[in-house]
């Protein structure tokens, strides 16, 4: 009997994925940046970025990819990379790892949310009472808000919800009031499909606060969870990533250090983290890296199907030499001893990774040794759901010197996004061994069935075809490529 292959795609749009084009455009590192264009499947470089930063940076797009406005948590640029209108003196910082994300304010087109995390440094705690670093001042997180309608539509930050301060910290307690904030934050979407959570952590708590048509509420949702990561380290542990997984199931961090004398260097660990979006919680951790490897982790990312994570690790306590990428199974019964080395390096940092619209993992790159005359290439993961040398780790993968002029240059940062916008898949195959591809024998037929989600809209194809069915279910007795599209609503 002749085997027949059923091939099928499916994407999940709505208010937190709508085609993903908030993602479009980056801005990062010395005056690069990088177009994605979802509709030719390509991505290169561009020059016209007025950022020039370290590590902390953020950049958001919208929904048909049209860039509005970027930002090194300090400074805010338009689309006509102008500062904006009350675009300067924000509280972030460009060497904090993740100085700032953008979030859009739900069900409300005309405002968005920067989001700000300070460099928690040491010289601007009480410990160095005759030092300072940048303001002397150490902000911690908070966020102002921007309405896109102002200045003729190039958008401005309101004069009132500007530098306003989210707690991570208890104040009572001297060493958390200095610091109040380690350097890490992501954004994903909340459960109710219309809610944004934005996360941060400090110390052995993680605090998530809740993005909705009202407004950000300054009240956190906070989880005690292991492991403590010491103040009493900082600076040097506060930095390394945080992400949540494209589906908000799992939480992702890399401790760059664990030291427990402040501004001093020592090994650092990856940790994977359930995640609950309906509630904001966060339970169940689980170390992937040790710190008694010695090593420093910074960059972190999920792939697209929430199927693999990834981390870049700084070889020895300091972190500025050699590195590697690492990749885990998240579907292992025993993901901690699932890690694979997909990449080393014996000159390149560890740098940042970001997961793109295409589904590929991008790295930032740089030699520290080397500081002015490389980062010309971001590095790229071409096959993140594919096991151990299989992803296929390229290290000239973007071009951004593309004036070859040393102007247009990688650092260690990437911008983060609201992770949700990468999650595009559904499973509606359901069989347990595939989610993209239904192998059947000829006269054989099939039920496809989607998330059942009241109110919600179906647009289902052949290939490239609309049909007539508008449920979640969908009968199907002939070869081809088929598509779903959901509105949530």
């Amino acid at each position: 009997m002749k085997r027949i292959y059923f091939l099928l795609t499916f994407c999940m749009l709505g208010l937190l994925a709508q085609s993903q084009n908030e993602a479009s455009f980056w801005y990062f590192g010395q005056n690069a940046g990088v177009r994605f264009d979802a509709e030719a499947g390509t991505v290169t470089g561009i020059t016209n970025g007025a950022l020039n930063t370290l590590e902390g940076c953020t950049t958001i797009s919208d929904e048909n990819g049209n860039l509005l406005f970027y930002s090194d948590g300090r400074t805010v640029w338009n689309r006509n990379h102008q500062i904006m209108l009350n675009g300067t003196g924000l509280r972030g910082d460009d060497s904090s790892t993740s100085s700032g994300v953008i979030v859009p304010k739900p069900q409300d087109p005309d405002f968005y949310y920067i989001f700000t995390v300070d460099e928690p440094h040491h010289l601007n705690s009480s410990a160095f009472p005759n030092d300072a670093a940048n303001d002397g001042v150490n902000d911690g997180l908070m966020y102002s808000l921007v309405n896109i309608n102002d200045d003729g539509g190039l958008g401005a930050i309101d004069n009132v919800e500007k530098n306003v301060p989210l707690v991570t910290y208890d104040p009572t307690v001297p060493i958390q009031n200095d610091f109040k904030c380690s350097e890490k934050i992501t954004a994903v979407g909340a459960d109710d499909c219309t809610s944004i959570w934005v996360l941060t952590h400090f110390g052995d708590k993680f605090y998530a606060f809740k993005v909705d048509e009202n407004g950000v509420n300054t009240t956190p949702v906070i989880s005690t969870v292991g492991p403590y990561i010491p103040y009493e380290g900082y600076r040097r542990n506060a930095l390394g990533y945080l992400k949540a997984s494209p589906d908000g199931s799992k939480l992702l961090v890399a401790h760059y250090g664990e030291s427990t004398v402040l501004a001093s260097d020592a090994g650092g660990s990856v940790w994977l983290f359930d995640f609950n979006n309906d509630t904001g919680e966060v339970t169940n951790g689980l170390e992937l890296y040790s710190a008694q490897n010695n090593n420093s982790p910074y960059g972190v990312e999920f792939s697209a199907e929430n199927r693999k994570a990834y981390a870049t690790i700084g070889i020895g306590p300091d972190g500025n030499g050699a590195s590697q990428v690492l990749q885990w199974d998240l579907e292992s019964a025993d993901i901690p001893n699932s890690l694979e080395v997909i990449h080393t390096s014996n000159t390149l940092s560890a740098g940042a990774l970001q997961l793109g619209i295409d589904r590929r993992i991008y790295r930032a790159q740089v030699e520290f040794s080397n500081f002015n005359n490389t980062g010309r290439f971001l590095g790229v993961i071409n096959n993140p759901e594919a096991n151990g040398l299989a992803a296929n780790y390229q290290e000239q993968g973007v071009l951004l010197d593309i004036n070859g002029n040393s102007q247009n240059l990688s650092r260690i940062g990437l911008p983060p996004f609201i992770q949700s916008l990468f999650n595009s898949q559904i499973d509606i195959i359901r069989n347990g061994e595939s989610t993209t591809e239904l192998k059947l024998c000829a006269g054989e037929t099939y039920t496809l069935r989607a998330d059942d989600l009241p109110g919600a809209d179906y647009v289902w194809s052949f290939n490239g075809n609309p049909l007539p069915e508008t449920g979640f279910e969908l009968f199907v007795d002939t070869p081809g490529f088929y598509e779903v599209f959901i509105e949530p609503n």
